[in-house]
């Protein structure tokens, strides 16, 4: 479709659903947020400023995108919400120093080389078309700083809260984790909301340790909760990252990660679980990047998906040329609990180096009516049988979290999303 920008802009482009409601929405945020960020620091305007003329000209995302081909962004654009900052709450254990960009010279102990950091994570190549969405839509975005003295298993909380009906939230966060820091994090979003998009970006510097729960936990109505979220990892050389997904309960749910190892050492466990009913859609998709040699990397996504939901993932593994040494390891693997679910499922591998080593997988399955029909003889009921069976098969995403507290969240999380799932025989 050919049109011209609800900005008033003089310039053309080809965008996707011109017209639409939600995209003069859109471009009333865009516009605004630009005066906003007047008072910003010039690079994030720069950099802000770049990314909102990239989108006004290419629009959202269609099924003709192969990032998108199975998520069909349509059903956004019926109606047209209020763009806004969606409100957030952080705590944490003490020492952590939490500011907006505007205020990053007031951190103790905030360099230029952290600075640079910054920009980095920001302006990488792997930034995914959420992540761009919400640095277009947010003018001062908060920075965590997490001084390297701090060892504690306390979580940061990071709870992104929702909007009333009929406005879109959007928020964005940086997380900086200060050399031989060992620190827990926890983010909470898609709760009780209409529309959400959140954008979460760590830099784990030298010998760090960032232990990261997700928690995607909408209200399992039908036909409610739109969400959008990305998180974008840089890890130097001996850094550990261990991140742990659980995504349920939105209508429309589409998480994006990326993670760079780019120094000798560097380390990172990627595990997500994804639990569907009704028609939900959740769409999950990953990307590792080896950029440096002698780098680890290992991903175990596992979904449930009953009545008619539908779940996507996409895991791609990069190994660049110079990272000879490299090891990576992906599986997906789907629990298909009712024979109108659907699973695509895509794991991809792009290797420049022949000394590495690299292995990928996916497999699809069924409850075996057998294990039903062994917990229904001891007196539990169907309903039930079907709820261990499944939280059994979801575990070993919890299980490599390294964090009793975030472990805990996780678990509880799994027990609401898996409750009162509904199974057909076949």
């Amino acid at each position: 479709m050919t049109g011209s920008s609800p900005s008033r802009s003089a310039i053309p482009f080809q965008i996707g659903h011109a017209d639409s409601p939600q995209w003069l929405m859109l471009n009333e945020g865009w516009n605004r947020q630009q005066s906003l960020r007047s008072s910003a620091p010039k690079w994030w305007s720069i950099a802000a400023d770049g990314v909102t003329s990239k989108l006004r000209v290419g629009g959202l995302p269609t099924t003709k995108d192969e990032a998108w081909k199975y998520t069909n962004l349509a059903g956004l654009h019926s109606d047209g919400r209020t763009i806004g900052l969606g409100p957030v709450d952080v705590t944490g254990p003490s020492g952590i120093q939490v500011k907006r960009f505007s205020q990053v010279g007031e951190i103790s102990g905030f360099t230029s080389v952290h600075l640079s950091r910054v920009q980095k994570l920001i302006s990488g190549a792997e930034q995914s078309y959420v992540g761009a969405l919400c640095q277009s839509l947010v003018s001062d975005p908060f920075v965590i700083f997490v001084p390297g003295e701090l060892k504690s298993d306390q979580p940061i909380e990071i709870d992104w809260r929702g909007l009333p009906v009929g406005q879109w939230g959007f928020g964005m966060a940086v997380v900086i984790v200060d050399s031989r820091a060992s620190v827990s994090l926890l983010e909470r979003y898609g709760r009780e909301v209409d529309a959400q998009c959140v954008s979460t970006l760590i830099d784990v510097e030298p010998g760090a340790i960032v232990r990261h729960l997700r928690l995607q936990t909408g209200s399992n109505r039908e036909e409610k909760g739109f969400v959008l979220a990305a998180t974008k990892v840089n890890v130097a050389n001996s850094g550990t990252y261990r991140g742990v997904q659980i995504s349920y309960g939105s209508q429309f749910s589409r998480e994006d990660l990326s993670v760079s190892l780019e120094g000798e050492n560097a380390d990172a466990v990627i595990d997500g679980a994804y639990i569907g009913r009704h028609k939900q859609l959740l769409d999950h998709h990953t990307a590792i990047i080896h950029a440096h040699g002698n780098t680890t990397s290992s991903q175990l996504y596992k979904g449930v998906l009953s009545d008619e939901s539908r779940g996507v993932f996409n895991g791609r593994i990069g190994i660049s040329r110079g990272a000879s040494g490299s090891n990576s390891a992906q599986m997906n693997k789907n629990l298909l609990l009712s024979k109108k679910v659907e699973i695509d499922t895509k794991p991809e591998l792009e290797i420049d180096n022949d000394d590495v080593k690299a292995a990928h997988g996916a497999a699809i399955g069924r409850l075996d009516a057998e294990h039903i029909f062994y917990l229904r003889s001891r007196g539990i009921e169907t309903a039930k049988a079907v709820e261990i069976l499944a939280h059994g098969y979801v575990l070993e995403t919890v299980a490599r979290l390294d964090s009793p507290k975030l472990a805990k969240h996780a678990l509880a999380a799994v027990t609401v999303a898996l409750a009162g799932l509904t199974w057909e025989a076949t």
